[in-house]
């Protein structure tokens, strides 16, 4: 790490578009200054500006390389962010803006109501009828069959008597049907509800005591043991609560007028969204509450939704259960990555460079983004010169330039892009204490924070395309949420609907890519294996009119699929050389029942291989200044650039002193202040409350680095940039920095002056609406207690104009002048100036 030792480092956190306009102010005054790093670490918006830089920077100079010559491209770029800021909805253009918004709701509609009622649905029906044939005796009660079948046949007294002999045979038949499915008495219920629950605390007894001896063992019979004894546990739990609650509604809920019901499935839904010991399990429980109902259908053959029940009408959707579970894999991935698709075709589409979008804007996003198991063997990425990228998507290594050493000897273009990412789920060691890590991805290499000089699996720059890294490290709605899982029940409800930017990623894209066809077949071949059950031995009851056929298809049925659960809750361990761990990662990988029933139980992997998928969010999720990859580097300078969002002004520092924390514990460094004092307490003193009440936009201090693993010893210096109300700030005499205005180049197009110093006035005006003409002082009150006021906007406020964007961009430009970040870095440079002199 000795080469980095004077080199220097700009990261860009996180906090959507307004990071990224405020993160561009700044961006423009270095670039103005001609002011050169050597790292750009980004997350979540901060990566909108960082990438799309980048992407200009690559494109403009492959074409001054074919040119002869570099023209001024940065005014362009910065004007091309400005007028796009609306990048999610567009209502400059009120036709556009519409069309966006009508694909805007059909989505969320899709995903939240159309996704999962087919995918949860297509289990409705076989686990009712499961639950009906093992428990529904010992459900229901005792009745008296002959009085059953009187009252069901009196409805049809108005016959004539000309059908009084089918009349009779009907009444016969509803006689025995009632006698086939008579009851128990009450003991017999609470007995099977306590052996349940006896059975599910035994389990989870075993469950616990086993686990610390599974975890420091490397017994493989062990964890196939431990792995059974997973099961029956999540199995019991299960059936308790299938048996339970469909008794309950039949015994209790059925019998209140219907707008009780309703109140007390609704309240039922707060409880576990609210407790914060049920909070983690909400989405679990509306599943089971669903399925509870159809349960009660079956078992009672009651009416349910004004539908009344009959066997023909069951075993019809049983049946097409079968069907459709077929496509729920497609489905599945389709819901769960859709959304993420949607973002990141959104953002490269208003801030990439026009000459690498494609039509629509797509370029680079394909079949394979939907369903990543779609690859074949010529789609891996492979390294390109510049010169033939001029109008295709850029892959990170695309931002490396090959030289005569071969390509393990590669010219990084400045700056290095670092995107930071959180890989969830995954333990590097079993005294890990976060079950998730920070994931950088550069040119060079994709490795976790902890690591030094190992890659993730068998990913490569290469199979990481530019815009999808940035789509990734700002999916703030995931599943998983790094050190903000315990909000996990409102994060899983999301979830569960469809509504995360959250997405998966193939750890080993290699082996997947050197699958010959009949592997390639294999999984279809399986998917089609687990539904054949359902969709072949139903059909014969239509043909020999016989129930056990269809009891002997669904009891298949679920045997599949305890099988292929044994899989999902099998752990991922360190040894990577055990067949059963060899097959579990083949069906986490191809299989998506095993897949989806692993994330419903957040069933983690540890050690250093890597887990088959990985599961990606928001770099922010675990640190929102994107400050540890450049403080792993040992870098000389760091200018941070916090453009997160604050709700108080007390909090000002609280991503900082997360950050500082995190890399004290992580990465051996320690912090003091320019006069050596304690970090905490100066940066309370000077930058969060000042004693003259006049809030700064920067605040610089020390880091000392520990000579360790990650490098030699060293020390460096790190200047904080963050956005203040005009009104708040000191009174600066920036001659350079003056008044913003307007003007019109040639082509009519409004253009920003090089100098932007704003106004109190300038930013009251600024609401939440993502139309001009809503920039109004009548408006301001509403949507300050909406989304906050200027300079922090409630970052869920993704719909910017280019007013908005403009505000915080002059923000930036006047925060990075007054913190002289230009006078930061060069004397940097100027020191490695008079070194070289004194060389000569």
């Amino acid at each position: 790490m000795g080469d980095t030792k004077r080199k220097t480092g700009l990261a860009f956190s996180g906090g959507g578009i307004r990071s990224a306009a405020f993160c561009s102010g700044v961006l423009r005054r270095l670039l103005e200054r001609k002011v050169e790093v050597d790292y750009l670490s980004c997350v979540s918006g901060g990566g909108y500006t960082g990438t799309a830089y980048l992407d200009w920077k690559v494109r403009e100079e492959t074409r001054a390389t074919e040119a002869g010559h570099l023209r001024d491209w940065h005014e362009e770029f910065f004007d091309h962010m400005r007028e796009r800021a609306g990048y999610f909805c567009n209502w400059e253009k009120p036709l556009e803006g519409i069309l966006d918004t009508m694909i805007l709701i059909c989505l969320v509609l899709f995903v939240t109501l159309i996704g999962p009622f087919i995918v949860y649905g297509s289990y409705a029906c076989p686990i009712a009828f499961i639950i009906d044939y093992l428990f529904g005796k010992y459900l229901r009660e005792v009745v008296d069959c002959h009085d059953v079948a009187a009252a069901r046949s009196g409805q049809s007294n108005n016959l004539t008597l000309k059908h009084a002999a089918s009349q009779d045979h009907s009444t016969q038949a509803i006689r025995e049907h009632c006698l086939d499915r008579q009851g128990t008495d009450d003991s017999s219920t609470v007995i099977l509800f306590s052996l349940l629950f006896v059975l599910a605390i035994m389990f989870h007894i075993l469950v616990t005591q086993c686990s610390p001896k599974r975890q420091f063992s490397d017994s493989n019979l062990l964890s196939i043991f431990f792995t059974i004894l997973r099961l029956f546990q999540i199995l019991f739990v299960v059936l308790l609560a299938l048996t339970f609650f469909p008794f309950t509604i039949h015994d209790f809920l059925i019998k209140l007028p219907s707008w009780t019901q309703y109140l007390l499935v609704f309240i039922g839904v707060l409880v576990w969204f609210f407790l914060p010991l049920l909070r983690s399990k909400t989405s679990y429980v509306l599943i089971i509450y669903f399925y509870s109902y159809v349960i009660y259908w079956k078992v009672y053959e009651a009416q349910l939704l004004y539908i009344d029940f009959s066997g023909e009408l069951f075993n019809t959707l049983l049946v097409t259960s079968g069907f459709v579970l077929l496509i729920v894999p497609l489905l599945s991935n389709f819901q769960r990555r859709i959304f993420h698709i949607y973002n990141r075709w959104r953002l490269q589409k208003a801030f990439y460079h026009p000459d690498g979008l494609g039509r629509c804007g797509c370029s680079g996003i394909g079949m394979k983004d939907i369903f990543p198991l779609w690859q074949r063997r010529s789609q891996r990425m492979k390294e390109r010169p510049l010169a033939d990228i001029m109008t295709q998507r850029l892959t990170l290594s695309d931002l490396s330039v090959k030289d005569n050493g071969g390509e393990n000897n590669r010219e990084f273009i400045k700056p290095k892009y670092l995107s930071n990412i959180v890989v969830n789920q995954w333990k590097e060691s079993d005294k890990s204490e976060e079950n998730y890590g920070l994931l950088t991805m550069s040119p060079k290499k994709i490795e976790r924070l902890e690591s030094i000089e190992e890659s993730v699996g068998g990913l490569k720059p290469s199979d990481i395309k530019l815009s999808d890294a940035m789509a990734t490290s700002a999916a703030a709605l995931s599943q998983h949420m790094g050190k903000y899982e315990s909000a996990g029940g409102l994060s899983r409800f999301h979830t569960l609907l469809g509504l995360e930017m959250g997405t998966t990623m193939i750890s080993d894209v290699a082996s997947l890519h050197e699958e010959d066809r009949i592997r390639k077949l294999l999984p279809f071949i399986v998917n089609i294996a687990r539904t054949l059950p359902l969709t072949c031995i139903p059909a014969l009851y239509y043909h020999n009119d016989t129930v056990p056929s269809i009891e002997a298809g669904v009891i298949t049925f679920f045997v599949i699929h305890l099988v292929l659960a044994l899989f999902a809750i099998t752990d991922i361990i360190k040894n990577k050389n055990k067949r059963w761990d060899n097959v579990a990662r083949w069906f986490i990988l191809h299989i998506s029942f095993v897949y989806r029933v692993r994330e419903m139980f957040h069933e983690g992997s540890f050690g250093r291989l890597p887990p088959p998928i990985l599961l990606l969010s928001d770099g922010g999720h675990v640190e929102n200044l994107a400050l540890l990859p450049l403080l792993k580097k040992r870098l000389k300078k760091i200018i941070v650039v916090d453009g997160g969002y604050k709700n108080d002004k007390k909090l000002y520092g609280e991503c900082l002193l997360n950050a500082l924390m995190l890399a004290r514990k992580k990465l051996s460094c320690s912090f003091f202040s320019d006069d050596d004092e304690d970090v905490i307490s100066h940066l309370l003193e000077k930058f969060i409350k000042p004693k003259n009440n006049k809030l700064p936009r920067y605040y610089k201090f020390n880091v000392r680095y520990k000579k360790d693993r990650y490098g030699p010893e060293g020390c460096g210096e790190i200047l904080l940039i963050a956005p203040r109300k005009p009104n708040e700030g000191p009174d600066n005499d920036l001659t350079e920095v003056h008044q913003f205005d307007e003007y019109r180049d040639r082509a009519g197009n409004i253009r920003l002056q090089a100098g932007m110093n704003l106004k109190q006035d300038d930013v009251d005006k600024l609401t939440f609406c993502c139309c001009e003409c809503c920039h109004r002082t009548l408006c301001s009150c509403c949507s300050e207690w909406f989304c906050n006021a200027f300079p922090q906007h409630n970052t869920a406020n993704q719909f910017f104009t280019p007013r908005m964007f403009e505000a915080y961009h002059r923000e930036g430009y006047r925060a990075c002048a007054e913190a002289a970040a230009d006078e930061f870095i060069d004397e940097r440079q100027q020191s490695e100036f008079d070194n070289n002199i004194n060389i000569v």
